[in-house]
């Protein structure tokens, strides 16, 4: 019988489909390569799984983490200094025995206006402190914390620490006075100052003091003032780069770096005069220590005095300046400390005397009441706790001081930069307090953009307008250009003696690289309406568009010599010429031509202010400073990072990531076309 498949017709041997073998019945078996896809398979399963587990791991971490931050964020803005010190590695302030040395490390900056008590702002100083190994200070608490002393009976002595102070002239200026005052109140207690090596700022300071001590391997940072620039005509004519300029009159200090190869003339001769006067001025100072003034004269303006003196030294500059009695003693910094500790007792041992920290007196006076105690401690502190008022009498009226300090710019996020943004939250302050009469506006600027400063300028304006209060101006070590078309909305402008100021000018400047561009290859071509639209980059610039340029800098430059024309009454028959043109003028010459309207610090414009406010003798007026705002979101952001970090990554990495914030940030900001600033940027002493 045959069988035959059901499903086919054609009859098939069952040895077709099944193989017999004796003992076991053999299948086809997978391929290598299909196994060795299956293994991998099965690997990168596992990886993603594993990959995947971890991720969410870490999101779920995040998450809770950004919970607790903010949570923790929320502690800091109930217990404020008790977080930072708690990050910063000192304790919180508690009110205890005052030591016999109170203590001034001023070696690191000095800033002119009040330090930012937002987090970040605590935090990045901290971390600033420790990576840099200086002190973050500002002259408000250090003129509060010698106010406070003078009630404290306990200090015997004060000590300040001036390596590496940086600050401008007339901040050491005040510093200086509010020295003299303590010791006029109080002339039993010894001043002490040491530092390794002198600046001409940290000098002026320290001739207040009873003792000026130097390290046996120091000397002076300075013998005379000097300013110097690179000038790259010819290395941008080497690589074809051309410098495109538009500037009006004669204007032309702060763009002939790029054009010429030498300072002219006539800007030389004008910077020579300031410079002169700044060293008279300088050396005039001195006046009050003895022979300081004459023993500078005559060994650092005879360079040949002062080698020969020096060789008679064997080199030492310490030894040299002891034997002309520009300092008294000359020792190590662990030695006087050492001797502290042999005097006033120390904490743990004798490199470690008890001293009292002037930041952690400033920030004990919290009251109208200056009868404060400072808590003993070692660890040095920076920043204040509350915006500082140099007077403070409760139910008075006030005059604010506003501060404009740095170059001006469109946009910031620093709460401390010169922008519309920040000027704005301080005069929103004034709006909102009814017991503000006045306002100083402290302004240390070289100039900026020409939008920036007209934004400003009319922010005052405004102000005026809406308050109907007068504004003084306050230059300090420089007003120049676009810091003074703002002070032309202002009343009364005043400048201390030091200071810099006019610099009436603009300027657009940029760099034509086409040629350079060509040199390599690269070409530019394409479709325009107008060649005014065109954006040249690897074509030259346009005749239309360079004579487009031209017109709005002289528009511009008409506008701002109208601004101080009507500003100024005394200079509306004057030739532009000898005000104008972009010429800077010390603050006799300014005085000389109108410029401003009187020779005074802050402190002098306060009490002009205050006498113009006085009803009678009776009114109560005192002087409070503007603190600038610092708790914007991108603020928040670091904040957060820095707390989280912190522990867990070096502070350098830390350093280096806040610095790469800050560079993004800032490539948002508004390059103004248009500038309106001086020449000299600085003048740090």
């Amino acid at each position: 019988m045959d069988f035959k498949d059901p499903n086919n017709s054609t009859s098939q041997n069952r040895s077709d489909y099944i193989t017999i073998q004796t003992g076991s019945v053999k299948k086809d078996s997978p391929s290598l390569l299909k196994g060795l896809c299956h293994l991998f398979m099965m690997i990168g399963s596992v990886i993603t799984f594993i990959r995947n587990t971890v991720f969410n791991i870490i999101f779920i971490l995040l998450i809770i983490a950004i919970f607790a931050l903010v949570s923790m964020v929320n502690t800091v803005a109930d217990k404020g200094s008790d977080v930072i010190a708690e990050f910063s590695g000192k304790s919180s302030y508690e009110a205890g025995h005052i030591e016999p040395v109170l203590y001034f490390g001023l070696n690191g900056p000095v800033y002119e206006y009040p330090l930012p008590d937002d987090d970040y702002s605590k935090l990045t100083r901290n971390l600033d402190e420790k990576l840099n190994n200086r002190r973050i200070n500002d002259i408000l608490s250090i003129e509060k914390a010698l106010k406070a002393a003078q009630s404290e009976d306990a200090i015997k002595e004060i000590y300040f620490d001036l390596t590496d102070c940086i600050t401008t002239f007339p901040v050491a200026e005040r510093i200086y006075n509010a020295i003299c005052e303590y010791k006029e109140n109080k002339p039993d207690t010894r001043i002490t100052v040491f530092a390794e090596s002198y600046g001409a700022s940290a000098y002026r300071i320290a001739t207040a003091a009873d003792s000026i001590i130097i390290d046996p391997l120091g000397g002076f940072d300075f013998k005379g003032f000097a300013s110097s620039n690179l000038y790259l005509k010819d290395l941008l004519e080497r690589f074809r780069v051309e410098p495109l300029v538009f500037k009006a009159g004669e204007f032309k200090s702060a763009v002939e770096i790029f054009t010429e190869n030498r300072m002219s003339d006539g800007v030389k001769k004008e910077y020579q005069h300031i410079f002169d006067s700044l060293w008279k001025l300088y050396k005039e100072s001195l006046n009050t220590r003895e022979n300081a003034s004459k023993a500078l004269s005559t060994v650092f303006d005879n360079p040949e005095r002062f080698l020969s003196e020096l060789d008679r030294f064997r080199g030492s500059e310490a030894q040299l300046l002891k034997s002309m009695g520009l300092v008294d003693e000359i020792n190590s910094q662990l030695n006087l400390e050492y001797a502290l500790s042999n005097d006033y007792g120390y904490v743990d041992n004798m490199l470690n005397p008890n001293m009292t920290d002037y930041q952690d007196l400033a920030d004990s006076v919290k009251t109208s009441s200056v009868v404060s105690k400072a808590k003993k401690k070692k660890h040095r502190k920076s920043g204040s706790n509350n915006p500082v008022t140099v007077e403070t009498q409760d139910g008075s009226s006030e005059i604010a001081v506003l501060y404009g300090i740095g170059e001006i710019k469109d946009f910031s996020e620093r709460p401390t930069e010169f922008t519309p943004d920040n000027i704005a939250t301080q005069i929103g302050k004034i709006l909102e307090d009814n017991r503000i009469k006045g306002v100083i506006f402290y302004i240390n600027s070289p100039g900026g953009s020409v939008s920036a400063s007209e934004k400003i300028r009319n922010l005052i304006l405004n102000l005026k307008a809406t308050r109907d209060i007068p504004v003084y101006v306050s230059m300090n070590s420089l007003c120049a250009s676009g810091a003074y078309w703002i002070s032309t909305a202002c009343d009364r402008l005043y400048a201390t003696p030091t200071t810099i100021t006019s610099s009436i000018g603009v300027f657009s400047l940029g760099l034509g690289i086409h040629d350079l561009l060509n040199e390599y290859g690269v070409r530019q071509d394409g479709v325009e309406t107008s060649e005014l639209a065109r954006t040249p980059v690897a074509v030259r610039m346009p005749e239309s568009q360079r004579r487009m340029n031209t017109l709005e800098v002289e528009g511009i430059y008409e506008n701002f010599i109208s601004l101080v024309r009507n500003s100024r009454p005394a200079l509306k028959n004057t030739d532009y010429r000898v005000f104008a043109e972009g010429k800077v003028f010390l603050c006799e010459d300014a005085l000389s031509l109108n410029l401003i309207d009187d020779c005074n610090d802050l402190f002098g414009v306060f009490e002009d202010m205050k006498d113009a406010l006085k009803k009678d003798d009776k009114d109560e007026i005192s002087l409070v400073h503007l603190t600038p705002e610092g708790g914007s979101k991108a603020n928040l952001f670091r904040s957060l990072f820095i707390k989280t970090a912190s522990g867990v990554i070096a502070p350098e990495y830390v350093k280096t990531i806040l610095d790469l914030l800050d560079k993004s940030a800032a490539v948002s900001e508004k390059k103004p076309k248009l500038m309106a600033i001086g020449a000299i940027r600085d003048v740090t002493l």
